[in-house]
């Protein structure tokens, strides 16, 4: 009779454990096969609160550099820190990083002697797969910025290297095309439907190298073969990838360039010297773009107004979302830290008026 009823006690205990283990399974499998979370930067997609990251080391956080180091998002001590990062910027409520990968050209991408963009090093995708991770960890959503302005500037040569200097991969459609069936194509394959991307963005201030700007020494590129590299480059995005595609535009005068780009959003950065000109209190409507509009870049340091009052214009005027610049920059413009009061203020009014 004892060995029939310890017989039972393991009985149930065991149909205790199986029960508990499908409850479990149950649970990981829902949150597994949850939605995704509503896209942003939509006409009726919730404000979007960020902040430039942009970079931990400008230029190597995706692959390896020129110089043959390789210190990415992948290995333990870079995301350690980014993880870190990430926490506290969760911690007040940012909901989007605008992160830049390809910079000017001296990480990440390899190139033929006649400079065509030949693929992504062996890095890229640990490395990218690696920040999503920690972006999904964090409830946080990324935006790529592939190439920046400074990749078409004048070459730099630094240790015997070549950096920037691929303005061809701008102005010319063959190596273009190469730049796009290279890189991008594994990049979108790999990445194309994640929902912790919250856009691509094709280029960083690209009227910078439409300007002749004395101090960079450069032959200013025409705008219509800028703007040509934007399309093309839009629509091979969106062919093969879900998320939308922007570009980041240097004011908002800038934008006129890119309203015919087939992009899913535009997108400007404002600083107190180009506010004077463009204010910020402007109706979003009143521009007159049928797209969504989002201000990308706003100044946390040497400005007059607090990150809130950037957050509650921008939202009040019809726009989708605002990032601040920037959380590791090191510029006049930069001090996150002493905006995170005004930060957590803003999240807590604006989610009592709108619960």
């Amino acid at each position: 009779m004892k060995a029939f009823h310890t017989k039972h006690k393991i009985i149930a205990a065991v149909s205790i454990s199986a029960l508990l283990v499908c409850i479990f399974l149950s649970i990981r499998l829902a949150k597994d096969q949850a939605p995704p979370p509503p896209p942003l930067f939509k006409p009726d997609s919730r404000f979007a609160i960020g902040v430039n990251y942009p970079w931990r080391n400008y230029g190597g956080d995706f692959g390896a550099t020129v110089w043959g180091s390789h210190d990415g998002v992948s290995t333990p001590a870079a995301g350690a820190e980014i993880d870190r990062d990430f926490a506290h910027l969760a911690d007040l409520g940012l909901n989007v990083v605008r992160w830049f990968v390809f910079c000017d050209g001296r990480g990440g991408l390899t190139f033929s002697s006649d400079g065509q963009v030949t693929g992504i090093d062996s890095h890229v995708i640990a490395d990218m797969g690696a920040a999503l991770q920690l972006a999904h960890k964090h409830n946080i959503r990324l935006i790529f910025v592939l190439l920046d302005f400074n990749f078409a500037q004048r070459t730099v040569w630094a240790s015997g290297v070549m950096v920037g200097g691929h303005r061809k991969v701008i102005e010319n459609p063959y190596y273009s095309s190469g730049f796009q069936s290279n890189a991008l194509a594994p990049l979108l394959q790999a990445f194309g439907t994640s929902s912790d991307i919250a856009a691509w963005e094709i280029i960083n201030e690209p009227e910078w190298i439409m300007t002749a700007y004395p101090f960079w020494q450069i032959k200013k590129l025409d705008e219509k073969k800028v703007q040509a590299f934007v399309h093309s480059t839009a629509l091979f995005i969106k062919a093969r990838a879900k998320q939308p595609v922007t570009v980041g535009s240097a004011s908002r005068e800038g934008l006129k360039y890119w309203g015919g780009c087939d992009l899913d959003f535009l997108q400007f950065h404002s600083y107190p010297y180009l506010e004077r000109k463009n204010p910020l209190d402007t109706p979003a409507v009143d521009l007159n773009y049928n797209i969504p509009i989002v201000l990308g870049e706003f100044p946390t340091d040497k400005t007059r107004l607090d990150t809130g009052q950037y957050f509650q214009l921008m939202y009040q005027n019809g726009y989708v979302g605002a990032l601040a610049w920037s959380y590791r920059a090191r510029d006049k413009y930069t001090n996150l830290t002493q905006q995170e009061q005004a930060i957590k203020a803003w999240r807590k009014g604006h989610a009592a008026a709108h619960p």
